[in-house]
């Protein structure tokens, strides 16, 4: 009986080794992309103030708006901005790991490669959120409104935030790996961020100027975040007098359930990709 239970600890010991080794994996990760971000200080200018420099060009053009159509687009826009850090600098930082063929050297070292992701997609969620925010901060110096609907628009907000980030990270594995450098990865990364925004009406907040029609927009991975976080942040009732609807706004439980079905299906892909196209292991850990 004692030697079960000795056997027992010592394999929770060796399980909470394990886990304290890759947190702190992750978290080197997490440092060395953040760091080398903050090394090149035109980089980060570049991706955070970025979606805040379009909005305003979009917000002087002497078209007079109402401060919630403008908090609308300014939301639109900020998503823009963090789909731009998660493929383009998300995927650089890639491309550049991958030209210097470190990817050679981690598969020799006791990595976990779900470490490495985790680390490489929080340093993306800091800047996305970063770049987002400095959205807003542009739509309120020219007079855009916002406000939360209900205690409950906080956490969907966040989440609706994180599931373009983490989308969109992995959307970049393949794209960075078959365009095979990195000035080619960087055009074909901002070529899809930049696509998707306009073809979509802006990210779904003006859906008169998207070739695409009906409810399609409440269900593409860029448009149900975005049209949530209008929902939730900006305090509209009249969606069509605004221009954000037809099709209604996504406020149904189903809606949450397809952002979640996203999320997983995102970390899902991730780890399979970066086990088998980065470290050339299976498709599983």
């Amino acid at each position: 009986m004692a030697t079960e239970t000795e056997a027992v600890s010592e394999t929770e010991r060796e399980a909470g080794v394990e886990w304290r080794v890759w947190l702190e994996q992750a978290g080197a990760f997490t440092r060395r992309n953040l760091q080398e971000v903050r090394n090149s200080g035109i980089m980060l200018l570049w991706v955070l103030t970025f979606p805040a420099i379009m909005y305003l060009l979009q917000a002087t053009q002497g078209v007079e708006t109402s401060a919630v159509a403008d908090a609308s687009v300014s939301i639109g826009t900020g998503v823009l901005g963090s789909m731009f850090v998660c493929l383009y600098l998300f995927g650089n930082q890639l491309a550049t790991d991958l030209e210097d063929r470190r990817y050679v050297a981690y598969r020799s070292m006791p990595i976990s490669p779900s470490a490495e992701l985790t680390g490489r997609m929080a340093a993306g969620l800091v800047l996305a959120a970063g770049a987002f925010t400095a959205t807003l901060v542009a739509g309120l110096a020219t007079g855009a409104s916002y406000g939360l609907r209900g205690p409950e628009s906080v956490p969907i907000a966040l989440a609706a935030g994180a599931l373009t980030c983490l989308f969109w990270m992995v959307v970049a594995i393949p794209l960075v790996v078959v365009a095979g450098n990195e000035r080619v990865a960087s055009m074909t990364t901002t070529l899809v961020a930049v696509g998707a925004f306009v073809l979509t009406g802006l990210n779904g907040t003006v859906p008169a100027q998207s070739p695409i029609d009906g409810p399609v927009l409440n269900y593409l991975p860029n448009t149900l975040p975005t049209r949530l976080l209008v929902y939730h942040l900006v305090p509209a009732e009249n969606w069509t007098g605004l221009g954000v609807a037809p099709p209604a706004m996504p406020t149904e439980p189903a809606f949450l359930a397809l952002l979640a079905a996203y999320a997983v299906l995102a970390t899902v892909a991730g780890t399979m990709l970066v086990n088998r196209m980065l470290y050339d292991q299976g498709w599983w850990p």
